[in-house]
């Protein structure tokens, strides 16, 4: 984030198709925090910009929350560089008109989500490794949640589940329990996640699910050495990445 002093809010982009300026969600945290800081001018200042140049590692269409973390991290870093001060409620209130998830990466580092996501406790969390595979495919958000609306039963609301502390334990005592209720429907949109979730099932013989939207799956481990032993067990031939991931150590 380079600060610039015309008013301007310009976003470049490498590694990743970003989509229209306009339409990504680093640039719309970044335009809307100007409006809510009324571009600095109630404080007499000249008007605020910013050229945010993203280097895109987390892949899009996978349900990594990639550019929701972008958001966030706009939002937060934009607030230090314009020297806002914005109280921590009104930051994740703002990042929740861009998305249910960004509260999330505004921290803590674990957290339990309720109500449409705005409801945030920080949550224990033990250690643990994962096995994140990519298919060579990507599900849309807005198709899989229009194909969620479709599915019979849909609109009634859904109870919690689970206690805020249930992840203190090893994930080998829980990960069969998961359940992401999107599933059934980026099933319907694309047909090969579900024979993809059935494949990654057979071969390794753990729990898999789905992130968040898709099209990305995870089985996850006690260690590292779990999930490389598991990885073992993945098809050379599966389309796509794969890759052993864990939390970071800040």
């Amino acid at each position: 984030l380079t600060p610039r002093d015309d008013g301007q809010i310009a976003l470049t982009c490498a590694n990743a198709d970003c989509g229209p300026a306009e339409r990504n969600l680093a640039y719309r945290a970044a335009r809307l925090l100007a409006e809510s800081a009324g571009a600095g001018r109630e404080s007499g200042g000249g008007p605020r910009g910013v050229d945010i140049a993203l280097d895109k590692h987390i892949p899009p269409g996978k349900g990594l929350g990639g550019g929701s973390s972008d958001a966030a991290a706009v939002l937060a870093g934009l607030d230090i560089l314009w020297q806002l001060d914005t109280p921590a409620d009104r930051l994740a209130e703002l990042a929740a008109t861009l998305g249910s998830d960004v509260p999330l990466f505004l921290g803590p580092p674990a957290v339990r989500m309720t109500g449409r996501g705005e409801i945030i406790e920080p949550a224990a969390l033990h250690s643990f490794a994962a096995v994140l595979h990519m298919p060579d495919f990507a599900c849309a958000t807005a198709d899989v949640y229009r194909a969620f609306d479709a599915l019979p039963g849909a609109g009634r609301p859904m109870a919690p589940r689970g206690s805020a502390d249930f992840a203190a334990a090893p994930p080998s005592a829980w990960r069969a329990s998961l359940r992401n209720d999107l599933t059934a429907a980026a099933e319907a949109v694309n047909e090969p996640v579900g024979t993809t979730l059935e494949r990654l099932r057979a071969c390794t013989g753990a729990p898999v699910s789905m992130t968040g939207s898709g099209s990305a799956m995870f089985i996850l481990a006690d260690s590292a050495a779990e999930a490389q032993a598991i990885a073992a067990h993945l098809p050379t031939d599966l389309p796509g990445q794969t890759v052993i991931v864990q939390p970071n150590p800040w």
